[in-house]
């Protein structure tokens, strides 16, 4: 775990847990395949290790990112981008819980402000990435008082650029759209490099980026990678409010 601004935040990876293969071992995701209670156990273990219960989302590579409200916490919340502010639980005695998101090859995105009191989790993916999953989570955090340059960024394990490979029609189509994406793969055929799109997004918006895994997804066989593997887990980014110390805090 790393401090991100004046929160915190980790990315697991698939060890750990208890999942069989193909998922094994520590895949928080249900709808993989998985059996559903070796799922329920891995989740379990990373709250008790991080000391919260995480929040998770039911993500479909939308650009919809939605402020997580006291009270409904129990459920998946259907978006693909995800905010709190701690203060709105502080100010009920409640317990802070944590912000997850699930990838295996997607961009993994974690935001926190300078006094750490607004975290986000956002699943950038190439869709998301084209229809402005990122601008959309960072003009949610504007809403709530929270200016780009308040906050730190966290980018976690994705596929890189040399190992995405994609069509000549779909290459055109998103680097048309984020020239920061253009890439070409180790064969030599067109690529995409979510991770620098992602990176420029926020740079550009004036976000100070902490943090940028150099890990890929598809190379390093301790994450899951569904380009390389197709059926598999997902590993994740999780973001961690601090408590505030007064309610105005």
């Amino acid at each position: 775990m790393f401090r991100l601004g004046g929160a915190r935040a980790v990315f697991t990876n698939r060890t750990g847990g208890v999942s069989q293969a193909p998922y094994n071992s520590l895949n928080v995701g249900f709808h993989v395949g998985d059996d559903r209670q070796h799922v329920i156990e891995n989740h379990r273990r990373i709250n008790e290790a991080i000391g919260h219960d995480v929040v998770w989302m039911k993500q479909t590579h939308s650009n919809r990112v939605t402020m997580l409200q006291p009270g409904h916490t129990d459920g998946p919340i259907s978006a693909d981008g995800l905010v709190m502010d701690a203060r709105a639980f502080y100010k009920l005695g409640l317990t802070l819980p944590a912000l997850g998101v699930m990838v295996a090859d997607c961009v993994p995105l974690l935001l926190g402000s300078k006094n750490g009191h607004v975290v986000a989790a956002v699943h950038a993916g190439r869709s998301g990435i084209v229809t402005g999953i990122v601008r959309e989570a960072l003009f949610l955090l504007r809403q709530h008082g929270i200016a780009a340059s308040q906050l730190h960024a966290a980018i976690g394990p994705s596929i890189c650029g040399k190992c995405y490979e994609v069509s000549h029609e779909l290459h055109q189509f998103v680097t048309s759209h984020v020239p920061a994406a253009w890439s070409r793969t180790r064969w030599g055929s067109p690529g995409l490099d979510l991770r620098s799109a992602v990176v420029s997004q926020l740079q550009v918006a004036g976000v100070t980026v902490s943090f940028i895994s150099k890990r890929c997804t598809y190379e390093d066989h301790n994450l899951y990678s569904y380009r390389r593997d197709t059926t598999t887990g997902r590993f994740a980014g999780i973001a961690l409010a601090t408590q505030p110390l007064q309610e105005n805090g």
